[in-house]
């Protein structure tokens, strides 16, 4: 048996996405955030909407980033589908070169402290078992492309030799890290391709889950995206949508700031028409009396002759 299936999920809404104090890390290392209580929210109706499927179209493996929301998220997951969760840092975050730090995630161990019942055992899928390592000092989109392509050549033999009795799988990762694998399954040539002819990007909201089916057309391309970041389970839908053209890390304090300006802009200018329209809809009445005037011309002109 091969993989037939491939649903690819951002991680949930992140506590340091809300205004300050922002909680510490739990596993102590640097931009390795929780979940707020809304993300966790968003996590348990994955959870839901996923047991909801057929039994033949739920995953039946779950591999995800080894940093601490993207285990989080699919922790109800593991839970709603008794599957547990392997982590591979070949799909975990994206850090641009000229952040001052990047991150190395937690490992096996480190994890087994907050989510020991629900990750597999490390020697059935070691955290670096691919060698699918992101660059430490940072990467350029190019190069998170590039890793996702590795990412696919190695990963899809090795599963398929080890669990073939497997076709369906669920990776948890985040916003690049989703774009940058959806982009290299598709066969496009970088981060930035439209995956049709209708200049459709791939979604990346939080939470958001797209799916993957192998081709069976004897095409170049083996997979087909058939669901493009699904929000539809989601209470308050697509939130944190993000693509590699808005020129900053997803979920990073530039992001935030970034999107902050945009929801007062907005806010500004809706306040603006309101005003407006409130302007034109008041009623035309009498400079000294303040009465309200009909629309009728002639009886406007003789109450103007009186005063």
């Amino acid at each position: 048996m091969t993989i037939e299936t491939i649903y690819i999920a951002r991680h949930g809404y992140r506590s340091n996405w809300l205004p300050p104090p922002h909680p510490e890390p739990l596993t102590g290392i640097d931009s390795d955030p929780p979940l707020a209580a809304h993300g966790v929210e968003q996590a348990k109706q994955l959870g839901a909407y996923l047991e909801s499927l057929p039994s033949n179209e739920k995953p039946q493996f779950i591999i995800a980033s080894p940093f601490y929301r993207c285990i989080e998220t699919a922790k109800p997951v593991s839970e709603k589908l008794d599957v547990k969760i392997a982590i591979d840092r070949g799909v975990g975050e994206w850090f641009r070169k000229n952040r001052p730090t990047k991150p190395i995630p937690a490992d096996y161990k480190q994890l087994n402290e907050f989510f020991g019942t629900v990750l597999i055992d490390e020697d059935k899928w070691p955290r670096d078992n691919l060698n699918v390592i992101p660059n430490v000092d940072g990467e350029t989109e190019e190069e998170i492309f590039e890793r996702s392509q590795e990412f696919w050549k190695r990963f899809i033999p090795t599963f398929e030799e080890r669990y073939p009795e497997i076709d369906t799988i669920l990776i948890v990762t985040h916003a690049a890290t989703k774009i940058a694998l959806a982009s290299a399954l598709l066969g496009l040539s970088s981060v930035f391709d439209y995956i049709d002819d209708k200049q459709t990007l791939i979604r990346a909201g939080s939470c958001s889950l797209s799916k993957f089916i192998k081709s069976n057309n004897d095409d170049s391309n083996k997979w087909k995206i058939v669901m493009n970041g699904n929000c539809e389970f989601l209470t308050k839908g697509e939130e944190m949508n993000w693509d590699f053209r808005q020129g900053v890390e997803a979920g990073s304090a530039e992001d935030i700031a970034r999107r902050k300006a945009i929801d007062q802009a907005l806010a500004e200018q809706q306040q603006q028409q309101q005003q407006k329209q409130a302007k034109e809809n008041a009623p035309i009445t009498d400079l000294a009396t303040g009465s309200e005037v009909d629309g009728n011309e002639e009886e406007f002109e003789v109450r103007k002759s009186i005063i």
